[in-house]
């Protein structure tokens, strides 16, 4: 895991060091505990704690990177600076090992507080829930050396010199060990799930729109199909095209193509309402999904878009493979709108029909929406079952 995780330059890097650092602390105190080194054990035990929280504070520095929080990246040189100072100035001054206890539970309790405050969860999702755990370990740890610091305060000497017996502290350490152990496991996991949904959002969204792509599309569509024909509210469905959109590439090249595709479908998606879902079709193709919208305000909304695409060029100023001083571009889109009025709730039969009636509006010069509105008005009136409408939000 350390070599692949220098290898990769990840954040576990950042975690590995602090955990490195913290075993070397403690691998230092136990040792000199054991009598298996010369030398006064209060040299060895404060320097164990020096590297015991310096590696706290280099994992803490990696939860905050890992979360995106400023970094203090001088935070752990401060305190390795403030408890070397510290004791080496007690330990030369034979100061009461009351003070030497007390300083180096004071400096740990500020670490470990830090690491639970960078660890405080926000929303109410699952990765937030995880990281409410962590920071209550990290938390438990601080508040387990607020007690010690206390008996240390409150203690006679005769107290307080069987209170500084190494068993205690392998339990306080033993459960240091316990907490790392599961707040990184814990944090992986988390890597885990981002990488999942990162993976899910690369693979239902497109690269160059950033809307949905054909996949996506199918599976927003039959979920959106389903609830809908469950509840019996009708569902509306729009394929936009752009009008003439192969002469913007033959005139200007590809990439102000591009361009073009981005700002329209911003331009689309910044029209439509709360529930609505668009998805590129085809190649300049755009379908929209929507919930509880029949054709008359599916009509409408098409009719939305239509013009605030007509009135609203793009802005190809600054494209690289422009060689014309054009600024902008006037586009216009042909739209076939549809809804479960007129052709069921079968996914095939929306797509078909919009399908059509985009041909239509193409047929009958562009820049125009066409739809099975003349067919649903030709109804038998007792076969027309009112519908919750909503057309108000949209005109």
């Amino acid at each position: 895991m350390i070599f692949g995780a220098y290898q990769q330059r990840t954040l576990i890097m950042h975690w590995v060091r602090g955990l490195l650092l913290f075993a070397l602390g403690l691998g230092v105190y136990f040792i000199a505990q054991t009598s298996l080194v010369d030398g006064p054990q209060g040299v060895y035990a404060a320097s164990a704690v020096t590297i015991i929280a310096w590696g706290v504070s280099l994992y803490v520095n990696g939860i905050r990177m890992f979360r995106g929080y400023r970094v203090y990246r001088y935070w752990p040189l401060l305190v390795v600076t403030t408890l070397l100072a510290c004791n080496a100035v007690m330990l030369n001054t034979h100061t009461s090992e009351r003070w030497i206890l007390l300083s180096n539970l004071l400096v740990l309790i500020c670490v470990f507080g830090d690491g639970s405050r960078s660890l405080v969860g926000h929303g109410k999702d699952f990765v937030a829930h995880v990281f409410w755990l962590c920071c209550s370990l990290f938390a438990g740890i601080s508040l387990l050396l607020a007690f010690m610091a206390t008996k240390v305060v409150l203690n006679d000497h005769v107290s307080l010199h069987s209170f500084s017996d190494w068993r205690i502290h392998a339990y306080v350490m033993s459960a240091s060990v316990l907490v790392f152990t599961a707040v990184t496991a814990l944090l992986l996991l988390v890597m885990h799930v981002r990488a999942q949904a990162g993976l899910q959002a690369i693979a239902t969204l497109d690269v160059l729109t950033g809307v949905l792509n054909r996949r996506g599309l199918q599976e927003a569509a039959t979920r959106m199909q389903a609830v809908s024909q469950r509840i019996r509210l009708p569902m509306g469905l729009l394929i936009v095209d752009l009008d003439y959109f192969k002469k913007v590439n033959d005139v200007y090249g590809h990439l102000v193509g591009d361009v073009v595709l981005k700002s329209c479908a911003g331009t689309i998606r910044a029209a439509l309402r709360g529930g609505d879902v668009i998805g590129r079709y085809g190649g300049e193709e755009f379908c929209i999904l929507m919930p509880n919208t029949g054709e008359q305000e599916a009509m409408i909304l098409a009719e939305r878009i239509r013009r605030i695409i007509e009135v609203t060029p793009v802005n190809i100023a600054g494209v690289e493979s422009m060689s014309s001083d054009t600024q902008a571009i006037k586009c216009t889109v042909s739209v076939g709108a549809v809804s479960s009025e007129t052709v069921g709730y079968g996914l095939e039969g929306l797509f078909a029909g919009a399908d059509q009636n985009l041909y239509k509006a193409k047929q009958n010069g562009r820049n125009r929406i066409a739809s099975n509105i003349d067919q649903l008005l030709n109804k038998p009136p007792e076969s027309h079952k009112p519908a919750k409408r909503h057309a108000s939000l949209i005109a």
